[in-house]
């Protein structure tokens, strides 16, 4: 009801109250009762319009449409009855989508939450993308732009002047394409426990892991490669001339130390001249150590193994800014019930599509780091900063 509705409201509720008391008197007064009723019926007229009207207007507004969550089949029960050879609903069957890597549309898209399952299992294990930039793509080939060299910063120029062309820092298009790793799966055709907790085993036992594993060799050969000769590193103190001469300052507030479980075990036992330890605890963060104000990260000798007998591979700087991990977002999958049928298994082959490209190697420097002999055997004590 609009105000000038309540306001009629009012007035003609008056009227019919003053007419009701000219009735209703010791005296009687017929012709004022009626006249004020007159009144009242015109107001009535006015109101009964002005309701209509309101009426209507509310008509030809369309309701709002009742927000409904949208229903998916879940893919975990999804797979379980595809392995079970049980019939799948229309819902289910619409969660089967071709993959972008099939031939004769023999792959089909791992549905949505089983993806996001094993993105959260990735976080357990110790990932190389993690010290690389990471660029999600649902494309099998294109390319990335990446700059080139030390930034020397704005040109100067007057108003209706052409800008003049910057010789450096250059900018440098590299161009990638998804390559494919797979693995098989063997599957029991009876998922032992729950349907979500039976598959995911499976994934991490099978897949996960040696994802993994696979995508830290790949970035680290390409670190490698992409950088080329390794620099040669004597000592722990040469390591910090390089980090304060070779490399550029710019690259020290994203910088990092990468190095393997040889290299690090010769860092973590050094002392300084002053007796202190070389890595230094990192205040923000009590996991990390510190050389040099960069954080020191450790893969395993065996997936980042060393050089030789006596050198440990190291990388230092803005690793991130000289390598580009091309992450296709899709993960792929393919089962069959023939391949093991006499050993009573389903096998299920994943397929996930990557490349790693070099962009500016100039941010980061490659090292060989020359290990004491002692690390070889057993480790002895360090004496002061005499142990490189």
């Amino acid at each position: 009801m609009t105000k000038k509705m309540r306001e009629l409201q009012a007035e003609i509720l008056k009227f019919m109250s003053m007419a009701q008391a000219f009735m209703e008197g010791e005296t009687k007064d017929v012709a004022k009762a009626t006249s004020l009723l007159d009144e009242a019926d015109e107001l009535q007229k006015e109101f009964d319009a002005l309701a209509r009207l309101e009426k209507k207007a509310k008509a030809e507004v369309p309701e709002a449409p009742v927000m409904t969550k949208k229903e998916t089949a879940s893919g975990f029960q999804v797979l379980n009855k595809l392995f079970s050879h049980q019939a799948l609903t229309d819902m289910e069957k619409s969660a089967l989508i071709t993959g972008t890597s099939a031939q004769n549309g023999e792959n089909y898209l791992l549905p949505e939450d089983v993806k996001l399952e094993i993105n959260e299992l990735r976080k357990t294990y110790m990932s190389a993308k993690d010290i690389v930039t990471v660029v999600p793509t649902f494309a099998l080939t294109g390319s990335e732009n990446y700059e080139s060299g030390v930034p020397s910063g704005l040109t100067s120029f007057s108003d209706g002047e052409t800008i003049a062309e910057e010789t450096a820092p250059k900018f440098i298009q590299k161009t990638f394409t998804i390559g494919w790793h797979g693995k098989l799966i063997p599957i029991s055709r009876i998922l032992i426990g729950a349907e979500k907790a039976g598959l995911m085993s499976y994934l991490n036992n099978w897949f996960v892991k040696n994802a993994i594993l696979t995508e830290n060799a790949a970035i680290f050969a390409k670190l490698k490669n992409g950088y080329g000769t390794a620099k040669a590193i004597d000592s722990w103190l040469a390591l910090k001339h390089s980090v304060n001469v070779d490399l550029d300052p710019s690259c020290k507030p994203n910088g990092m130390i990468v190095t393997n479980q040889t290299g690090f075990a010769y860092l973590d036992i050094v002392l300084d001249q002053t007796g202190r330890p070389i890595l230094q605890p990192n205040p923000a963060n009590a996991t990390e150590t510190l050389f040099q104000g960069m954080p020191v990260i450790v893969f395993p000798d065996s997936q980042l193994a060393n050089i030789d007998s006596t050198h440990a591979p190291v990388f230092y700087g803005d690793i991130k800014a000289g390598c580009k991990f091309i992450d296709y977002q899709n993960l792929e999958f393919a089962y069959s019930e023939h391949f093991g049928f006499n050993k009573n298994m389903n096998y299920m082959r994943v397929l996930e599509g990557f490349d790693v490209m070099s962009t500016d190697t100039s941010a980061y420097i490659y090292g060989s780091l020359k290990a004491p002999t002692e690390l070889t055997g057993t480790p002895t004590e360090s004496t002061g900063g005499k142990t490189s």
